[in-house]
């Protein structure tokens, strides 16, 4: 008599094959609940990572036109006039900010020193051209206001033509 061979287990035999998939959305919902009730603090097991508080969001930004003029104001709260720098094409217009806090505190058995680097920065391109020469910008009490005169457009010729 012959014996007869055993076959090896296939994978799904004697485990659920969705259990990973279970394991991993409830992870997932974990994570997301962790971080919606502790929003500047996410905790993942293999990585912690602390998300800015202060400057988390993007600079809040409005723009207007008339006929001669591009106005844009753009709010950065907490940053000082020598902490913000503007760059300004014909097309585009580029306002980055950076703040550098540095606190020493000594006594007599303790050194402390702590350090903070923030920044943020928007680029944005202009509905219309703008003559670079002649924008004027102001900063006061976080609000940078840029004043652009525009680009007179050049009339397009148009000319009728009649088919053979």
């Amino acid at each position: 008599m012959a014996k007869e061979k055993k076959r090896p287990p296939l994978w799904f035999e004697g485990t659920d094959p969705f259990e990973p998939m279970r394991r991993m959305e409830s992870d997932f919902h974990r994570i997301m609940a962790e971080m919606w009730s502790k929003p500047a603090e996410i905790r993942i097991p293999e990585m912690r990572m602390r998300l800015p508080t202060e400057l988390s969001h993007m600079m809040p930004v409005q723009m207007a036109q008339t006929e001669k003029e591009l106005l844009l104001r753009a709010e950065l709260p907490g940053f000082q006039k020598d902490e913000v720098k503007l760059k300004v094409t014909p097309t585009s217009v580029d306002i980055a900010a950076t703040k550098k806090k540095q606190r020493i505190e000594q006594t007599e058995k303790v050194f402390r020193r702590d350090s903070a680097f923030s920044s943020t920065r928007r680029t944005l391109t202009l509905p219309t051209e703008v003559l670079t020469e002649g924008v004027r910008a102001k900063f006061e009490n976080g609000m940078l206001e840029i004043i652009m005169p525009k680009k007179e457009a050049k009339k397009r010729e148009a000319r009728e033509i009649m088919p053979d």
